[in-house]
């Protein structure tokens, strides 16, 4: 009996595991900021740090939320200028963690939207 409870047990925990592993895949913004040459201090204002970075340490590069909307302005929906970004406090950091994965703030309310780059055609209109 207590080899079949510690096999579900253990088998339970692999399944969770995995779930929680898939949810966390990347590329993740730090991913995203390597790739581009960037160093932690870059962010974290120190080379090995032991703390998230703070949200205004994105303004340097950024600059604001609104040159960042520019930035992504050819989407079919803009993340970076719409009705929540305009109307609240937002801060990268409530979308964008670092070394987690993003969470998209809009899917609170609009389950599944997305942020794909909008057609030629489209864009003609």
């Amino acid at each position: 009996m207590f080899k079949k409870i510690f096999r579900f047990c253990a088998v339970t925990f692999v399944l969770l595991a995995g779930i929680s592993m898939a949810q966390e895949e990347g590329p993740f913004t730090s991913d995203r900021h390597k790739e581009r040459g960037l160093k932690c201090e870059a962010c974290h204002g120190e080379p090995a740090p032991t703390t998230a970075a703070a949200p205004k340490s994105c303004l340097p590069c950024h600059k604001s939320l609104e040159a960042v909307a520019d930035r992504t302005k050819d989407r079919e929906r803009n993340p970076h200028d719409n009705h929540l970004t305009q109307s609240s406090d937002v801060e990268c950091a409530d979308c964008h963690h670092g070394h987690k994965a993003d969470t998209i703030l809009c899917h609170q309310c609009h389950t599944g939207m997305t942020f794909e780059k909008a057609k030629a055609e489209e864009k003609e209109k």
